[in-house]
C-alpha cells in the first residue's frame, strides 16, 4: 500500500516545528507548487501506512533580505533587485489537519502532532477520491450529485434522505449561487427514483424554470386560511384608536352570533355598535367614525369577502413532486406570514399523523428565512402574526425532522435568522460570505466550529459552496463547484431584450407621426 501511495503522490514539503494535532506548518520545496484551499497528505506519525488529509488555508513567502533594515529594500529603492537574496527565499504554508480513515474504515481526527521533517505529499486525483467518496453508505441514502470538488472531477453528493431528517442551512451573499443551488438540486432530483417531494417558498418569483421539470407553481393566496381572529382583521384594515375599538366590537359580535363575516355584515354591526353611544356620544362623531370604517372596509377589506376555501397543501404535495408557492404576487407581509404558518403547521401535523404508516415525506425550501424566523431585535418587516410564524418555524425545525419533513433555510444574512433554527440544521451549504457578523453566525451555530471558515468563505467564486454536515457523505467540509442547469429568472426576458422591444415600439410610434409637426403629434 505504501509503494502504491508513493506512486500516486509526490512530496511537496516538510513539516516544521510547532505543529499540533489539528494544525500543520510546512516549508514548500523549491520546485513544488502549493495552493490555498487545496488538499495534501501526511503520514500518520504512529502508522506510516495510514494517510492523513490536510487542507491549506494560508501561504506566505519569506525573504530575509527583503525585510526592513536589510539590503533588499535599499536595492529596491534604487530600482534594482538583490538577486543574491533569492537563494535565501522560502515559502511557508499553513494547513488544518482534517483526519483519516482507520483500518476499519471509520473517520477519525488526528490524535498526535506531526514531527519536524515529516513529508507533505501532493496526492493525485485517484488517491484523493478515496477520501471524498466513502466506501460505506447508509442503506436508506438517496444520493444526488450536485457538482464536483473544486479543481477536480471528483463528484460531490448530497444525501436527500438526511436533509429530510435533519434540515439544511443555505447561506451566501446576493448572486453567489444560493437560488441556483436549490433550483438545480430540485431539477436533478426530478430524475431520481424515487423522486423526493419538495415545497418551495418562492419570495422573488425566481423558480419558474422548474416547471419544465414537472414542478407546479401556485400563488400563496391559494393556501391562505380564513381569518378568525378579530384583532388580525382590524390590524389588516389599519384602523387606529376609537375606530379600531368599534370595529373590533363589531367583528366579535358578528362571530359570536354565528353570522357570516362579510364587509356588509360588518358595516351593519358597526352601525349597531355606534348607536349604543358607548364610544362616540354625538351623531356627528358617530357619522364620521362610520364613514372612516366604511372607507377602510371598501378599500382594504376585500379579503373579508373571500368565498373560496384554501387548497389542501397535503393534496398538492402528493400530486406533484415539487410545489412552488409563489409569495411574489403581492407585498402583504401579514398574509404571507399567516399562510406560511398554515402551510408549516398543516404539513407537520399531517406528518405526525402518518408516522406509523411511513407514506409521507417532503422537503420544504424557504427563501429569505429571516422574514419567517427573524432573530430578536432585527425584524425586517413587522406583522401581527410574526410571533406565530416564528413559533411555527421553531416547532417545525425542532420536531418535523423526526417525521421525515426537512427544512432547507436560505438567507443572504445569517446574522438576521433566529439562531435556534440555524442550530437545528445538521447540514450546511455556505456560498460566498464577507460580512463578519454573518460568518460568526455560521461559525457559532453550525457544527463546523472552525475558525478556518473565515479564511475560506470570502474567496469562494460564484456557484461555489462549502458543504458539511450529515447530508454530505464526505466526513469533512468540502468546497464544491455546483453544476448549473437552470438559473433564477424573475422576468421573462433580460433587460437588453426589453430595451430592444421598447425601442421598436418607440420607432413604430414615431413613424406614424413623422410627417406632422411636433406640437401636433400625440404624446
Amino acid at each position: 500500500m505504501q509503494r502504491q501511495f508513493e506512486s500516486e503522490s509526490r512530496p511537496v514539503g516538510y513539516a516544521l516545528s510547532g505543529c499540533t494535532h489539528d494544525y500543520l506548518n510546512f516549508v514548500v520545496m523549491e520546485d513544488a507548487q502549493v495552493k490555498v484551499n487545496h488538499f495534501y497528505f501526511i503520514d500518520h506519525p504512529l502508522n506510516p501506512n495510514i494517510k492523513v488529509l490536510v487542507r491549506t488555508f494560508s501561504i506566505q513567502p519569506y525573504n530575509p533580505e527583503m525585510m526592513t533594515g536589510r539590503t533588499g529594500p535599499l536595492a529596491g529603492k534604487k530600482g534594482r533587485k538583490a538577486e543574491y537574496g533569492k537563494r535565501l527565499e522560502y515559502i511557508i504554508a499553513s494547513a488544518e489537519i482534517l483526519g483519516y480513515y482507520d483500518e476499519k474504515g471509520r473517520w477519525r481526527m488526528m490524535e498526535v502532532a506531526p514531527s519536524p521533517w515529516d513529508y507533505v505529499y501532493d496526492p493525485n486525483e485517484e488517491a484523493l477520491k478515496n477520501f471524498f467518496i466513502p466506501k460505506k453508505v447508509e442503506a436508506d441514502a438517496l444520493m444526488l450529485e450536485i457538482g464536483k470538488a473544486r479543481g477536480t472531477n471528483i463528484p460531490v453528493y448530497i444525501n436527500l434522505n438526511s436533509v429530510a431528517k435533519g434540515h439544511m442551512f443555505v447561506a451566501g451573499m446576493t448572486r453567489s449561487g444560493k437560488s441556483s443551488f436549490i433550483i438545480n438540486l430540485v431539477a436533478k432530483a426530478s430524475r431520481l427514483k424515487p423522486r423526493p417531494h419538495f415545497v418551495i417558498f418562492d419570495m422573488r418569483g425566481e423558480y419558474n424554470g422548474l416547471r419544465r421539470y414537472g414542478a407546479k407553481m401556485l400563488p400563496y393566496i391559494n393556501f391562505t386560511p380564513e381569518i378568525s381572529d378579530p384583532k388580525i382583521i382590524v390590524d389588516k384594515l389599519e384602523l387606529k384608536g376609537k375606530e379600531a375599538s368599534v370595529l373590533l366590537d363589531a367583528v366579535r359580535a358578528t362571530l359570536s352570533e354565528g353570522l357570516k363575516l362579510t364587509r356588509q355584515s360588518l358595516l351593519e354591526k358597526t352601525e349597531e355598535v355606534l348607536s349604543r353611544r358607548m364610544v362616540y356620544k354625538t351623531e356627528v362623531s358617530q357619522r364620521k367614525a362610520y364613514e372612516t370604517i366604511k372607507w377602510a372596509l371598501e378599500t382594504k377589506g376585500k379579503f373579508i369577502d373571500r368565498e373560496t376555501k384554501p387548497l389542501s397543501i397535503i393534496d398538492e404535495i402528493k400530486a406533484d413532486f415539487a410545489l412552488i408557492v409563489d409569495f411574489s404576487v403581492d407585498t402583504d407581509i401579514e398574509s404571507q406570514q399567516r399562510t406560511a404558518k398554515h402551510i408549516l403547521d398543516s404539513i407537520r401535523e399531517y406528518a405526525m399523523q402518518r408516522k406509523d404508516h411511513g407514506d409521507f415525506a417532503c422537503i420544504i425550501a424557504i427563501e429569505e428565512a429571516q422574514y419567517f424566523a427573524p432573530e430578536r431585535g432585527v425584524e425586517m418587516r413587522e406583522s401581527s402574526v410574526q410571533n406565530q410564524v416564528k413559533a411555527s418555524m421553531i416547532e417545525t425545525a425542532s420536531q418535523a425532522g423526526g417525521y421525515n419533513v426537512g427544512l432547507i433555510l436560505m438567507t443572504q444574512r445569517p446574522a438576521y435568522v433566529l439562531k435556534s433554527t440555524i442550530s437545528q440544521c445538521n447540514s450546511v451549504a455556505c456560498f460566498r460570505l464577507k460580512s463578519g457578523n454573518d460568518q460568526d453566525a455560521i461559525l457559532q451555530y453550525t457544527e463546523y466550529g472552525s475558525e478556518r471558515l473565515k479564511d475560506y468563505l470570502p474567496g469562494l467564486a460564484d456557484h461555489e459552496a462549502m458543504l458539511w454536515g450529515t447530508a454530505v457523505p464526505t466526513p469533512f467540509p468540502i468546497i464544491a463547484e455546483i453544476e448549473v442547469e437552470e438559473y433564477p429568472q424573475k422576468a421573462v426576458a433580460f433587460a437588453k431584450s426589453a430595451w430592444e422591444k421598447m425601442e421598436q415600439g418607440s420607432e413604430s410610434k414615431n413613424s406614424q407621426f413623422s410627417g406632422l409637426p411636433l406640437h401636433l403629434r400625440e404624446p
